[in-house]
């Protein structure tokens, strides 16, 4: 699946992506972000963003030939522990140069304007740290609802959970 937007292009990540995803996931505000300052072992990292780029979820944004950000989108856990394939969890990130400027607002739109033509999708959850108030204020613009707030029990920080409702 490619999407296109005003100025982007939305499409599935591959290892052909890696040289780029591994810069942009190497910045810093994007690695703090995202978790990934919390692995020290670069084989580790390497493999984990591999296998990052193999999951049927993982979407590129694109400015060009240019990779500015992405978006993971992952079956929830369910009841009985099992992923639920109605219920997606999203997950972004965008390189910091880009920040402000809209990018993510219309990649997200045009993901979830895709999502709502498949109909077993009926929801999709973001957590975003408290500290991230752009993050929060571009969930609340594209109508996702406040769920609750919670303590991320790996890294000590306080999040909150939005959800939008598909159907």
């Amino acid at each position: 699946m490619t999407i296109y937007t005003q100025r982007l292009v939305i499409r599935h990540l591959g290892l052909d992506d890696y040289p780029q995803y591994a810069d942009l996931t190497s910045q810093p505000e994007v690695e703090s972000g995202a978790g990934f300052n919390l692995i020290n072992n670069p084989q580790m990292i390497q493999s984990a963003l591999k296998r990052q780029l193999r999951a049927p979820g993982s979407y590129g944004i694109f400015k060009g030939s240019q990779l500015i950000g992405a978006i993971l989108l992952f079956k929830r856990i369910g009841k009985g522990g099992r992923p639920d394939d109605h219920h997606l969890e999203m997950s972004y990130f965008l390189t910091p140069t880009c920040w402000g400027q809209g990018y993510m607002s219309e990649a997200i739109a045009g993901l979830i304007a895709n999502l709502r033509g498949h109909p077993l999708i009926k929801s999709i959850v973001a957590e975003v740290f408290v500290d991230n108030k752009r993050s929060m204020a571009l969930l609340k613009r594209l109508k996702f609802a406040f769920v609750t707030e919670i303590r991320d029990p790996i890294v000590g920080r306080q999040k909150v959970i939005y959800e939008l409702k598909l159907t």
